[in-house]
């Protein structure tokens, strides 16, 4: 199974790497690979109160996390780029268990609190002038939204849209975001990246700086996995 990309001539580059042992981790994929990558401890807070009526319990509660992140993705042919992740998440969770033992959990992500739901990652190509700024909304990811739920923006003429894709090979819709498609101004997709397994990147053949920066903003998404999961 593999997610489904409206563009037969983006290139498929399975990943390896992203799933064990997280000590001396190196991803690598096509001709990239990672030269270190520096995790932060996960820092998360939760909170609850609850009441009974007799017939039903109720437990209202918030959690909030947050995760930081940098890695440097290096080319064969000499370009890198280094880049540096900041992952939070809050939500408000309400829980009820009837006198039956039936139980409902839900997850709810308010638009007041967006800042708090955003994957920022500034991306630093070598030589350039400033960096391409990384924006994920987590929470609208989390809601399973399928559309765009972030942006990749150097100027106002030099940007990409980030979407969520649900669609996989074979035929089939999922519940839950398997993948992303990275799609330029004009609406072209460019790029994606599969969460399926360990990972596919798919790229175009050619413009290599395009490549680096595409590249390094899909291992974000891929690594980003570990955070919400």
């Amino acid at each position: 199974m593999q997610i489904d990309v409206p563009n037969s001539e983006l290139v498929q580059y399975p990943v390896k790497g992203t799933q064990g042992l997280q000590v001396n981790q190196t991803v690598t994929f096509a001709n990239y690979q990672t030269q270190y990558i520096k995790r932060s401890w996960n820092k998360g807070i939760s909170r609850a109160f609850g009441f009974s009526t007799g017939q039903q319990s109720f437990m209202l509660g918030t959690e909030k996390k947050k995760s930081e992140m940098t890695f440097a993705l290096t080319a064969k042919t000499g370009e890198n780029a280094e880049i540096f992740m900041t992952n939070a998440l809050k939500s408000r969770n309400l829980f009820v268990e009837t006198i039956d033992k039936a139980a409902v959990n839900a997850k709810r992500y308010r638009a007041k609190d967006s800042l708090l739901n955003s994957c920022y990652a500034p991306i630093y190509l070598a030589d350039a002038e400033k960096p391409w700024q990384m924006q994920i909304n987590n929470a609208q990811v989390e809601m399973n939204k399928n559309g765009v739920v972030g942006k990749i923006t150097l100027d106002k003429d030099n940007y990409c849209a980030v979407k969520t894709v649900i669609k996989t090979k074979p035929k089939s819709i999922s519940k839950i975001p398997v993948g992303f498609q990275f799609e330029n101004k004009n609406g072209e997709i460019v790029a994606a990246v599969s969460l399926l397994d360990n990972g596919t990147i798919f790229l175009k053949k050619d413009d290599e700086k395009e490549k680096l920066l595409l590249s390094s903003a899909a291992l974000v998404l891929l690594l980003r996995a570990d955070f919400v999961d």
